[in-house]
């Protein structure tokens, strides 16, 4: 299992559509601009996102897109499933097999099944909106910060 940039930049672009949850739906272009990501890449991850019912898009003049279902059911262990499959650091782990033909589970199975567990419990552990909540309390702190630096000149 390799954790791509696709879900990187995914839950990124989550975090920022979350941001904005009350507010019209953001284009791909807004939150690719705002998060730094690629444009056209995060349009395929949107696309992937979409057919996978995480969000939804509402198209005209004041389109965009929206979550289809409540930022706080939705985690960063959801996101990486979707974009990078299941979360197995070996063949073997969860059940699987070993990469040896006909070989029984070695003893090493035990240690990529801890690790599996492990992944899934921090991945599974953050959701969406918890993550936007995080990200509204760090750019407040931010300006904040920014705003007494300016005043003390």
């Amino acid at each position: 299992m390799r954790l791509t940039q696709k879900s990187k930049y995914a839950v990124r672009a989550l975090v920022e559509l979350a941001l904005n949850e009350c507010a019209s739906p953001l284009g791909v272009a807004e939150v690719a601009r705002r998060q730094r990501i690629p444009e056209r890449f995060l349009e395929q991850i949107f696309g992937d996102l979409r057919r996978a019912n995480v969000i939804k898009s509402q198209r005209g003049a004041h389109g965009g897109y929206r979550f289809a279902m409540p930022t706080e059911e939705i985690t960063v262990l959801d996101i990486v499933e979707i974009l990078d499959g299941e979360v197995r650091p070996a063949r073997c782990s969860a059940g699987g097999t070993c990469y040896i033909a006909d070989a029984p589970l070695c003893v090493t199975s035990k240690v990529w099944d801890e690790a599996r567990t492990a992944l899934e419990g921090v991945f599974g552990r953050y959701s969406i909106a918890e993550l936007a909540d995080d990200e509204r309390q760090s750019r407040e702190d931010r300006a904040v910060r920014e705003t007494a630096a300016s005043l003390s000149r």
